[in-house]
């Protein structure tokens, strides 16, 4: 994937940067549409209102018409305007792929960036039921570990990062470890969505690591991120983050 190659190459994030097609993914529930031109405008209002607000505190921010919520998370180290250029480009990425469904998730992944938006017609946004993972991996570039080695190393970083990641005020966590017989280091942060529970961030972050074992590790890649609607899990052979 090109957003992985360019962090391996260390290019630099700019506001002005626009979403390639392999940099974004997008998931629509099967639930129903929305029946009503008032409430596609009220998923607009609420969607401007998240686009307003841009990366306020934790990089956690939400939106809200009649009968709509809309959520974005980015990681809390990045800065405002990174966030908020993330999120005003995963909006219409995400209305023109579900153009009436009743709920959707779509992700944008920049170098060093990522950023989740997401929208529902439930009240209770962190409690609808996660629509199926989006998974980003690297091109041919592959460690030289063996998958075995590689995904015990990744569970025991994942290991090292949930509980704090689900238990503290920002919902994020990143750190490293070494691993294998080469003792290669491995980097990872973690982060779910700051009003989730401790359990369902819990759950999350388990199901994570079992969509980056099938998408990434099993296959020896040199970095991989799994994505849901709550939460994510990234990891890479080098620091990307601070």
């Amino acid at each position: 994937m090109f957003f992985l190659q360019a962090i391996i190459n260390c290019v630099n994030l700019t506001t002005s940067q626009k979403p390639a097609p392999d940099q974004q993914s997008f998931r629509c529930g099967n639930n129903g549409n929305l029946k009503s031109d008032d409430l596609l405008q009220q998923r607009d209002i609420a969607f401007n209102h998240l686009a307003q607000i841009g990366g306020v505190g934790d990089g956690y921010q939400t939106g809200e018409g009649a009968g709509i919520w809309t959520s974005g998370l980015c990681p809390p180290n990045i800065k405002k305007e990174a966030c908020n250029e993330c999120i005003i480009n995963t909006i219409p990425y995400l209305k023109k792929n579900c153009p009436k469904q009743k709920e959707g998730v779509a992700y944008t992944v920049l170098p060093r960036v990522i950023c989740i938006v997401r929208y529902t017609d439930s009240p209770n946004i962190q409690r609808v039921a996660e629509l199926s993972w989006a998974t980003f991996g690297s091109p041919p570039n592959l460690t030289a570990a063996n998958a075995g080695e590689l995904e015990k190393g990744l569970n025991n970083l994942a290991d090292k990062l949930k509980g704090p990641a689900a238990r503290g005020d920002g919902k994020y966590a990143s750190g490293n470890l070494t691993y294998g017989p080469g003792s290669r280091t491995l980097y990872g942060s973690m982060q779910c969505s700051p009003p989730a529970n401790v359990d369902t961030c819990m759950n999350c972050f388990s199901d994570a690591t079992k969509e980056i074992h099938n998408c990434c590790s099993k296959n020896r890649k040199m970095t991989g991120l799994a994505l849901s609607g709550n939460c994510y899990l990234w990891y890479a052979h080098f620091k990307f983050h601070p």
